[in-house]
């Protein structure tokens, strides 16, 4: 069944040519490619260097942060969440170099995902902070992410 969305923007749907869109994976993808596109964002710069300046700017402080699946409704989510533990730490065990390298592999998944904006946002919104035992999950949904995203889900 081919299907075209009256809430699409135009010129984000699929190419007039006569027939309606069909929905599938192509689509979506080509709709996240004009979408970030129309963002204009240093998303394809984003290193684990400017993962740590936004952290640092929201709290102060260069919290951890790591990726984590979540069930909630019954559907399966992706988060990052932003630790309790810090880089100033005496226990914490990365040094400064180690800590950045480590955002650079979560900035470079961000990049592949297309979800660079979608963190920056959640991050500058977010009213909560880490805190012992409580991090803070910016969450990102899956289905936006196309089948890359699906590579992270568990049964």
């Amino acid at each position: 069944m081919k299907v075209r969305s009256a809430a699409a923007p135009v010129g984000l749907g699929p190419e007039d040519d006569g027939e309606e869109g069909d929905m599938g994976q192509s689509s979506t993808q080509d709709l996240r490619n004009r979408l970030n596109a129309m963002l204009e964002d240093d998303s394809q710069s984003f290193r684990g260097a400017d993962l740590a300046n936004l952290i640092r700017e929201k709290y102060g402080k260069s919290y951890d942060a790591i990726f984590i699946q979540k069930d909630f409704m019954g559907r399966k989510l992706l988060a990052l969440n932003i630790m309790w533990k810090y880089q100033e730490q005496r226990s914490f065990p990365l040094t400064e170099d180690e800590y950045i390298y480590r955002l650079d592999g979560i900035a470079e998944t961000l990049r592949e995902w297309g979800a660079v904006s979608m963190v920056k946002n959640s991050l500058k919104s977010t009213r909560e902070r880490p805190r012992i035992g409580k991090a803070v999950s910016l969450m990102i949904d899956p289905e936006l992410l196309g089948a890359r995203g699906n590579e992270w889900l568990t049964s």
